[in-house]
């Protein structure tokens, strides 16, 4: 299914997506935050909203815009969401806060949460992920290469880590919205610091999160090597997104 970006199917609504999109990209090395820089022609923080507005779930998007970069971000969003309604949410001082502040913004009681450096999503992602039983569920993607502990002083190596314990935790994720809200409520008072909310909701809420087969081709953008790999990725991948997420 070829759609252009801004066509939509036909059906309710129900989710609040929610892009994470505050960060300045200081480890990709690129004269402006890298959410703008330019793949396949797009912003990249384009490629996720393009996504959001072909699901037939996503009733509002909201987004993070980095100090400074508001009305830029609010000019892209105005260009990619069609009819979809859109938020733009200052960012908060870490990734933590700033997804607390989306939370806190959505209106919807399902919520799912992606960042703008994972441009590879497609609109059968989030449906695999909206469908799926489990209220809260990511996708989780076997590490397939060797894996070891360091002593973080001497720099020796301690033992090794199996690959059967170990996956790389990847976005989109979804959530029941008030469950979120309490595992930043409850790490908030325990001054606890995540990088991420699935571990956050198990840790802080004792909610079980269903772990979804993630994809390698589902990769984030961080350093400047990343942006060729990806420009490379990303031809064709608009024609044939279905295939390509899943290979």
């Amino acid at each position: 299914m070829n759609l252009h970006p801004l066509t939509r199917p036909q059906r309710t609504p129900q989710v609040s997506f929610l892009l994470l999109s505050g960060g300045v990209g200081a480890r990709a090395e690129h004269h402006e935050p890298k959410q703008f820089y330019k793949l396949a022609g797009h912003p990249m923080l384009a490629h996720s909203l393009i996504a959001a507005v072909r699901s037939p779930y996503v009733a509002e998007i909201l987004i993070n815009a980095p100090a400074g970069y508001e009305a830029r971000t609010r000019q892209i969003m105005e260009a990619y969401c069609g009819s979809v309604p859109f938020q733009v949410v200052p960012a908060g001082q870490t990734r933590q806060e700033s997804c607390a502040a989306l939370v806190e913004a959505a209106r919807h009681a399902q919520i799912v949460l992606h960042e703008a450096a994972r441009p590879f999503l497609n609109p059968e992602m989030l449906e695999e992920l909206i469908t799926c039983e489990s209220q809260n569920a990511g996708y989780c993607h076997a590490i397939a290469f060797s894996m070891c502990r360091i002593d973080s002083e001497t720099r020796l190596v301690q033992r090794g880590v199996s690959r059967e314990k170990v996956f790389d935790i990847q976005l989109p994720q979804k959530f029941d919205r008030s469950t979120l809200r309490k595992a930043h409520a409850a790490a908030r008072a325990a001054g606890a610091a995540y990088n991420e909310d699935t571990v956050m909701v198990v840790e802080m809420t004792g909610q079980p999160v269903q772990s979804l087969e993630g994809f390698s081709r589902n990769r984030k953008v961080t350093t400047p090597e990343d942006f060729v790999i990806a420009q490379e990725m990303m031809k064709g991948f608009h024609s044939n997104r279905k295939a390509f997420a899943h290979g």
